[in-house]
């Protein structure tokens, strides 16, 4: 009776040795799946507080494991073994310095052309033109047709010019009367990077962040890839940072302690 449990654990076994040694070439989505079997194959069903909004990439390890609530230990060893056994590992051979650092050495030797530059800052400024007047049309003849906008600090991504066109809904539904003040600009062959200040009254949710009604202010910093042969901003990678006063305002707790002088 015992025996076909005690060869499925020893597959198991094997199998959570066979990720943890391929852990780089495996999908990050794999690596989530995997986790979520392997957290209800040895802890059953999900335990513990479920972390904060400011950890977003363990609310979403929780969160997928919490999904699976009510299947047994056996069921999540076997759906590990399987998804396991499904993989497709391609043995790469470390790579050299010269193949290590190619992608900073081919963005390093792009040349700017002068014409290219104009075209670049000239395109940037029509977006911030149409950012301020609120004019969407404005903003996507701006962009590619497979535009991404990313904010990578709680994993949100923006798919193509639709998903773009709900970014700035949600944005401007959530800050009608928001204000970005540039700060710096930097413009090369790859793209823009903008340093702004901005304020806005956070009249809407927005993202994991409630609603309050009251004057917000915040720093951000923005990339706008480069696509040379369409002409276009790639989209968007939006970075921001807010001050203490605005975490406590939620009371949510800072990402980072406060440096003592």
């Amino acid at each position: 009776m015992n025996k076909p449990m005690e060869e499925k654990k020893e597959t198991f076994e094997d199998c959570c040795l066979f990720v943890e040694a391929n852990t780089e070439q495996l999908d990050q989505g794999i690596l989530l799946k995997l986790y979520s079997y392997y957290k209800q194959a040895t802890k059953g069903d999900a335990i513990g507080v479920r972390p904060g909004i400011l950890n977003m990439r363990a609310r979403t390890k929780y969160d997928k494991w919490a999904n699976l609530s009510g299947m047994t230990k056996e069921k999540a060893q076997q759906k590990y073994i399987e998804t396991v056994q499904n993989l497709t590992i391609t043995k790469q051979s470390p790579p050299n310095l010269e193949d290590k650092h190619s992608v900073a050495k081919r963005m390093l030797n792009k040349t700017l052309d002068s014409e290219e530059y104009v075209e670049i800052k000239e395109l940037w400024k029509a977006h911030s033109i149409a950012e301020d007047k609120r004019d969407i049309e404005g903003l996507m003849a701006t962009l590619t047709e497979d535009c991404r906008y990313e904010i990578p600090q709680i994993g949100k991504i923006y798919e193509n010019k639709e998903g773009a066109t709900q970014f700035y809904h949600d944005l401007l539904g959530a800050f009608p009367d928001i204000v970005f003040s540039l700060t710096q600009i930097y413009i090369s062959p790859q793209g823009v990077v903008e340093e702004a200040t901005v304020k806005a009254t956070h009249e809407k949710d927005w993202l994991v962040l409630p609603a309050s009604g009251e004057p917000v202010e915040f720093e951000v910093a923005i990339f706008f890839p480069w696509d040379s042969k369409a002409k276009r901003f790639k989209g968007e990678r939006v970075y921001f940072n807010f001050d203490r006063k605005f975490y406590r305002k939620y009371g949510m707790e800072p990402p980072f302690p406060e440096l003592e002088e």
